[in-house]
């Protein structure tokens, strides 16, 4: 099932439907986050807010404002731990595996991100 622009009653940003995706996350979960958060706090970016909710052992958070004609936009998400198999849980496996690297290793990895985009 293709993800929606609007969903929920809110608009979802290209980069918030691109990370639902690429995390593995649905959108209804997602929606769930921002529709009945456990907790909200203002976000970083001036007007935005963060909302979090938790599932079993997971946490998903979502980022959203208001524009101008006080529609909700979904600005972006994920979910904490990330979903094994996909970007994040990579990424995260990635970091662990080059902070336990020694000089060399780390020096390593370094090239072959920096010459041939491989992590």
């Amino acid at each position: 099932m293709s993800n929606q622009r609007v969903y929920g009653g809110a608009i979802w940003t290209n980069h918030a439907l691109e990370r639902l995706g690429a995390r593995g996350l649905t959108q209804e979960l997602a929606w769930r986050a921002f529709q009945y958060p456990d907790h909200s706090k203002n976000g970083k970016q001036k007007g935005s807010w963060e909302y979090r909710k938790t599932f079993g052992s997971s946490t998903v958070t979502v980022i959203a404002k208001q524009n101008e004609k006080h529609e909700w936009i979904i600005l972006s998400c994920w979910i904490d731990p990330p979903l094994p198999g996909y970007l994040d849980d990579r990424k995260k496996q990635a970091y662990q595996k080059y902070k336990k690297s020694g000089f060399w290793g780390q020096l390593w990895m370094d090239l072959k991100r920096d010459i041939f985009g491989i992590s």
